[in-house]
């Protein structure tokens, strides 16, 4: 049976609620804050998919899941872009999934010298595509160096 283009709709919607919900869970056992859904995304552009309970967290979260695809999804760099607060140091990241596939995220690779070196670059244009637990190793990092800092 076919689905009309509003079911079809419907589904992705509550799919993507979904995986938001499951990311936040995840995120929230691996770095041990907790991670909710940012409901005022719906209404607002330019904001993230995700709101931590940790003021240092150093990414805006953008999300994406789909039933098929390769790397990540179009526009989505673009909109964590938007999303984040560089001259905050809060860099962009996607976390995308497509069926039958493991979670991946996309981070600058400034965010991974952050995390190597302690030092801040601007270069958001060079991208990693890393696994979710790599992604929350390089939290965990640029949130040591941001700490010890202070």
């Amino acid at each position: 049976m076919n689905r009309t283009a509003r079911q079809s709709g419907k589904l992705a919607n509550t799919r993507g609620k979904q995986f938001e919900r499951d990311i936040s869970t995840y995120l929230g056992l691996e770095l041990g804050f907790k991670f909710s859904r940012n409901l005022e995304q719906t209404r607002t552009a330019g904001l993230g998919d995700l709101l931590c309970s940790e003021p240092d967290f150093p990414y805006t979260l953008e999300l994406k899941r789909r039933q098929q695809g390769n790397m990540i999804p179009s526009n989505a760099w673009e909109q964590a872009i938007t999303a984040s607060h560089l001259d905050r140091g809060i860099y962009p990241a996607v976390i995308y999934k497509y069926d039958h596939r493991e979670s991946r995220a996309v981070i600058p690779f400034s965010s991974i010298s952050e995390c190597e070196t302690g030092q801040r670059t601007d270069n958001i244009k060079d991208k990693a595509d890393i696994s979710l637990s790599l992604f929350c190793k390089v939290v965990r990092e640029i949130m040591s160096w941001r700490a010890d800092t202070c």
